[in-house]
């Protein structure tokens, strides 16, 4: 089997890249200003089209008041860490390894990774190719964009849908003031924000993880054997 994991940043302000509006006129849709990135989001995919569960790392002091209060009110069924730049590292590539992809891996598969420094490391190489009896394999430099299965098909749709959920959500507040977020709380757009992640990666088909594979990774339908 093969899987391909990679990590995006995710914004509570999603608004659409493009508004229609009228010559001289100003869009209908405010133009946000996107937050620096508290949230990123872990994604991993299987050649067969199946999702696995997403790794949430948020931007915070490890130990301190969000680890302590917040996490265990995020969603079941993803994994949650912090970390200080909001950006996976060293230790939080640890816990992935044996929190997501450990129990989701079989033995003989094949894990597509960027260049990552925390990726190349010996413990990373070793566990992956001891404990999940299991072949790394690293994309080359500034190849990603045409032959890692989630940038060709995946992360398109994922962030279409993040943006729609967000425009649905602006809409439902300019009919109800009540849902208007300008009163949310740091802690509740940062919940917000997960949940609208994990529906927007509900939404991916498996058909569509599985052409992402077939167009980063053609394999011809005859091969040719010259004897």
């Amino acid at each position: 089997c093969v899987l391909n994991v990679d990590e995006t940043g995710i914004y509570y302000d999603s608004p659409p890249r493009y508004a229609w509006v009228a010559k001289n006129e100003t869009p209908a849709i405010k133009e946000c200003e996107k937050h620096s990135t508290s949230v990123t989001a872990v994604l991993a995919v299987r050649q067969n089209g199946t999702k696995l569960p997403i790794m949430f790392n948020v931007k915070a002091c490890p130990g301190g008041t969000i680890e302590n209060t917040e996490l265990d009110d995020y969603p079941e069924g993803h994994l949650y860490a912090v970390q200080r730049n909001g950006w996976m590292d060293r230790k939080t590539w640890d816990i992935y390894l044996r929190r997501v992809l450990q129990p989701h891996v079989s033995e003989d598969s094949v894990i597509l990774l960027d260049g990552f420094d925390a990726h190349k490391t010996p413990a990373s190489r070793s566990f992956i190719e001891t404990e999940l009896q299991s072949k790394i394999a690293l994309h080359p430099s500034n190849s990603t964009q045409v032959c890692q299965p989630l940038d060709v098909g995946v992360m398109g749709p994922f962030k279409q849908k993040l943006r729609r959920l967000w425009l649905e959500e602006q809409v439902d507040a300019s009919l109800d003031p009540a849902l208007d977020d300008d009163e949310l709380t740091p802690a509740e757009k940062r919940l917000k924000t997960i949940e609208r992640a994990i529906a927007a990666w509900e939404s991916i088909s498996e058909e569509t993880v599985r052409k992402s594979f077939k167009k980063a990774i053609p394999v011809p339908d005859v091969l040719e054997v010259s004897i």
